[in-house]
């Protein structure tokens, strides 16, 4: 016994689409064709895949089971199929993106997913840092997309979200005992936490003052683990710690003026125009042409 997979792709259209008549037009092919492939199928298998209820037919329980199991094995060769169109095509089968760490995880992996169930066969390769810089990326990392909050020489440099930056301290933190208005000799007298890292050879970091007192770290996580520590004060983002602030666990500083800060992340690519589908793909997914998300 041997069924084709045409024959079993003409089953799954009739099932989807409610009949042989909608399903000959969508395959472009006669009604008597569809009925004689179905017909053709319940033969090899030994059973029957319709029946009648009506003028309408519907799948049998062993038609049921049957599609079930044969539907996953459709998805594959069909996603198989996107893959070959798109090797065909030019496109690329890895695409790198290279994504500042104050960006929201929970964003950049739903459009990860998102873009992954259009193209299940691109190999997505993300590198994390700080203060990236697009050009280096794009140069020594061989990047097709960049998120980073630095300025670009690159063709393309689309806004996509606004980050909040609050000043906090744990609660019992001298600062926060003071209990009055924070002022700059204050500062001077504890520990920031500041978030550096190394970008077209050169290193960045946060604002700060001349004469701070710092503790350097390289990640976000480090700098929050350094707050809750109760050893520094630190900029933070602010969608990182809601929950510590709404527990009372960090509180802002009662600093005079500038207690918030805002740090603009733009999503950067050489040629948007001359990229790979799957860049564009992504870049529209990660919501580039759209206004600013705010956080």
């Amino acid at each position: 016994m041997e069924t084709s997979l045409d024959a079993w792709e003409i089953l799954q259209a009739v099932v989807q689409l409610g009949g042989f008549a909608p399903a000959a037009k969508k395959l472009n092919r006669s009604q008597s064709t569809i009925s004689y492939a179905i017909s053709r199928l319940q033969e090899q298998l030994g059973v029957r895949l319709f029946e009648l209820h009506g003028r309408k037919a519907q799948l049998t329980e062993a038609g049921r089971v049957l599609l079930a199991d044969v539907e996953p094995h459709l998805d594959g060769f069909h996603a198989l199929e996107q893959h070959a169109r798109a090797l065909a095509s030019g496109g690329a089968s890895e695409l790198r993106i290279s994504v500042d760490s104050i960006f929201p995880d929970d964003w950049l992996f739903e459009a990860f997913a998102i873009f992954s169930r259009s193209f299940p066969h691109a190999r997505l390769k993300l590198r994390q840092g700080t203060f990236l810089s697009a050009d280096s990326e794009f140069s020594l990392h061989n990047a097709q997309l960049c998120i980073t909050g630095l300025a670009s020489r690159e063709l393309l440099v689309q806004p996509i979200a606004v980050i909040g930056m609050v000043a906090v301290a744990r609660r019992d933190h001298p600062l926060i005992r003071l209990r009055r208005t924070v002022s700059r000799s204050d500062l001077m007298q504890h520990i920031l936490v500041s978030i550096e890292g190394a970008a077209s050879g050169s290193l960045k970091q946060q604002p700060r003052l001349p004469a701070q007192r710092v503790l350097p770290v390289g990640t976000i996580e480090s700098a929050l683990a350094a707050v809750r520590s109760g050893l520094c004060f630190g900029w933070l983002p602010k969608y990182r710690i809601q929950h510590e602030i709404e527990r009372g666990d960090f509180v802002s500083l009662p600093l005079p003026a500038g207690k918030t800060r805002d740090v603009r992340l733009n999503l950067v690519c050489q040629n948007l125009s001359a990229t790979t589908p799957e860049a564009k793909a992504l870049a529209e997914i990660l919501g580039i042409h759209r206004k600013p998300k705010v956080l």
